[in-house]
């Protein structure tokens, strides 16, 4: 979201995409999305502290948000706002989280879903304003296809990630199965 700022000279569109920051960073009285993931950790088993030195983060995943980050830094704004329409279906998808979740995972503590309830009014809110910025920056046909150009390669950031997780934790295959078969992560290497 910040790289989205710094590349957007519009003060109108940079006054309503600085409110994604502040929900995930938190101000006033809100702790924040950060501080509610945290809590969602907390309450499925993980420590504070296991999640923020990102000891359990896959080469595979890091790999996938990095190349994201990267993009939003890069693209123009209206391209990485435009990747951010992968949230089109987000608040069903967190609705659902909320509907289903605390049959199947009853151990969880209940506030733990806080982060959840707290993004389904936020997806709505983010999804209206990127849906704006896309339909009034992308009106002809060729940039239409580069929109959707770019939305596949988001579903690819989110295909990569899902499939280094499925090989880890449903297939029980290490990252690199080929090397080792001990834990391994990288950490701190920029390239």
């Amino acid at each position: 979201d910040a790289a989205i700022l710094a590349n957007c000279p519009d003060p109108q569109v940079r006054r309503h995409w600085v409110q994604r920051i502040l929900d995930h960073d938190g101000h006033g009285d809100d702790a924040g999305g950060i501080e509610a993931w945290l809590a969602l950790a907390e309450a499925v088993g993980l420590s504070r502290e296991e999640v923020t030195d990102q000891r359990h983060v896959l080469p595979g995943v890091r790999f996938a948000v990095d190349a994201y980050v990267r993009f939003a830094r890069t693209a123009s704004w209206q391209e990485a706002a435009c990747s951010s329409l992968t949230e089109l279906f987000a608040p069903h998808i967190h609705q659902s989280r909320l509907d289903s979740w605390p049959q199947h995972y009853p151990w969880i503590d209940p506030t733990g879903y806080d982060y959840f309830r707290k993004r389904l009014k936020e997806a709505r809110r983010d999804v209206e304003h990127g849906l704006r910025i896309t339909l009034h920056h992308y009106t002809t046909w060729e940039a239409q296809q580069r929109m959707l150009e770019i939305l596949q390669f988001k579903l690819d950031v989110l295909w990569s990630m899902l499939d280094a997780m499925t090989m880890a934790y449903e297939l029980d295959r290490p990252p690199y199965h080929t090397v080792t078969c001990e834990r391994v992560w990288h950490k701190g290497i920029s390239i």
